[in-house]
Formats: C-alpha cells, structure tokens, sequence
C-alpha cells in the first residue's frame, strides 16, 4: 500500500482522501477539535453537516431543511447545550465543541470511528457523557479506537490495548489483563 492508498476491509482505498475514506465507513474526530474538528466562526449545523453533504444536497444544492434535520438529530444524541442551531461553534464550551465533532462524524455513519484524544480539554461532566456514547456505539456493533494518553480512559474504556512506542507496536492487552503497571512498563519501556 502506498502512502496515498488506504485498506479497509482487505480493499485497497484509491486515493485515501477524506471523502473515499468518509465513503469507505472511517472517520477520524482529531486531537484538536479547534484546528481540525470544527470551523469555529461556522454554526452547529454547518460544523455538524460538513462530513455528510453528499447524503444532503442533489447537484450541489444543498437541501437545508434536510441539513438542519440533521444536525439537530446529532446534537441531541450528543446532548450539545446550545440555544440554537445557528450558535457559533467558537461560543461553546470545551465539552460542548468536542460534542459537535464527534456529531460531525457521527452523521457519516461510520463503521469505524477513530477518537484521538476524545476527552482531552474537558470537563468532568462532558467526559463522562462522551464515555457514555462511545460504550452505547462500541456495544451497537461499531468499531471504536481510542487514542488517549489517559490511563484511567483507557483502562475503563477499552477492551484491548495496544502499545506502541516509536512505530512499534510493543505489546497487546486483552481486557482482563489490563493494568495501570504493565501499561506504564510497556509504554515507557527500560528507563
């Protein structure tokens, strides 16, 4: 596979641009929602019906009482906390953005999500919500990874662990076997 290629499913994806992978069921919600996750001057629904433009317009119109169906839809599986849909993203909380990123991805219906850092800068409540979710999708049948330095995330998140340190994968914990110690020893290794 070159570098421009991606697999899904033993497939080869041509390309490996966001909209064939979005298409081949992946989406990603980045570490930095403010710079890669959201358009902070755009509206919820603008933030939320990005990803999934393909399934709301015809000839590139875009059907906007289908996109705020839409994203209204995704807000309140989120549970974001806004006045409105027209509230611009760079006027929520933490929590809330984050929120909003991962509806983003949700209305692509993905069959793999990918969560890089998915609690990092937010509040307690907001983290406990989102832990929620991704339990209620990883139990719907959902591939769900996790990309977190947090150790109490990981462990009461995940149902295997993979470790890998400087592009190498090190070690693989089934659930059972995961600990605080062993995650510590195969992560930093022989200091």
């Amino acid at each position: 596979v070159t570098s421009g290629e991606m697999l899904l499913e033993g497939k080869k994806i041509p390309g490996g641009n966001a909209g064939d992978v979005i298409k081949s069921g992946i989406c990603l919600a980045s570490e930095d929602r403010k710079r890669y996750g959201l358009i902070l001057l755009h509206d919820i629904k603008t933030n939320i019906s990005l990803a999934s433009l393909d399934k709301l317009s015809r000839n590139g119109i875009i059907a906007h009482s289908a996109e705020t169906l839409e994203a209204e839809k995704y807000a309140k599986m989120m549970t974001v906390k806004t006045p409105s849909m027209e509230q611009k993203a760079l006027k929520l909380s933490g929590g809330n953005q984050q929120k909003v990123a991962l509806a983003k991805c949700l209305s692509t219906n993905p069959k793999i999500l990918i969560l890089d850092e998915p609690t990092k800068g937010i509040d307690v409540g907001a983290k406990k919500e989102i832990h929620t979710l991704i339990k209620e999708l990883a139990n719907s049948g959902m591939g769900v990874v996790i990309v977190s330095s947090e150790l109490p995330e990981i462990i009461g998140m995940c149902h295997r662990v993979l470790v890998i340190r400087e592009g190498k994968l090190i070690k693989q914990f089934r659930k059972e076997e995961i600990n605080e110690e062993d995650l510590m020893h195969a992560a930093v290794g022989n200091i």
